[in-house]
């Protein structure tokens, strides 16, 4: 095809979206430039001349919004987001750059909400987990859809996603669209329609 088209093969793809094309076998070298963002942002800012509120804000709209188109599409390591939380911790808690602060409440429960004695901070694996049972519940409202098209060819071909299975070599994606699936049965209900589907020794 290269021939063919006169184009260059290149080694590797780089990013498509700020997602890459290449996987490796650690997820969290892939996942780490969501880190180096991250830090890019915190260095950036001056906190002690910013208010709590102000902090806060920052936090909240700007450092937690990173991640999510990722998570959206991928099941993010557990390690990276707590990672992630660390750094919004020692941030939150930080009165000046020589002193870290004193971490005055647990994270678990400055994620809380704050009529809960929280500060609303996100969960994010619960986050992530939430986002990517969004995409699996817009594939089974939009089988009709291109991107549905093309995960059904390739991993379901002959059932529906509620049935499929993970095949012998999933991507990371299509793994991590069936972790958020299992939730997604447990509170739904098959309309039967015109019965045209029913598997009655199964079903």
């Amino acid at each position: 095809m290269k021939s063919e088209l006169r184009v260059p093969e290149l080694e590797r793809s780089g990013r498509y979206l700020g997602l890459p094309f290449d996987w490796g076998a650690s997820k969290r070298q892939v996942f780490g430039w969501i880190l180096n963002r991250i830090n890019i942002k915190l260095e950036g800012w001056k906190e002690q001349l910013i208010s709590k509120a102000g902090k806060e804000t920052l936090l909240k709209l700007v450092v937690q919004a990173i991640p999510q188109y990722a998570m959206s599409v991928f099941k993010i390591p557990v390690s990276i987001c707590k990672a992630i939380e660390k750094k919004i911790a020692n941030l939150w808690w930080k009165n000046s750059d020589s002193r870290a602060g004193l971490h005055w409440k647990h994270w678990e429960i400055m994620k809380m909400r704050k009529d809960r004695g929280g500060m609303g901070f996100k969960d994010l694996i619960t986050v992530n987990k939430a986002l990517l049972g969004k995409q699996a519940w817009q594939m089974i409202k939009n089988p009709n859809a291109l991107w549905s098209k093309l995960l059904k060819g390739l991993y379901f071909n002959r059932t529906d996603l509620l049935h499929a299975e993970t095949s012998s070599n999933p991507s990371w994606g299509w793994k991590s669209l069936l972790i958020r699936r299992e939730a997604i049965a447990e509170s739904s209900r098959w309309s039967i329609g015109s019965g045209e589907s029913v598997q009655i020794k199964t079903d």
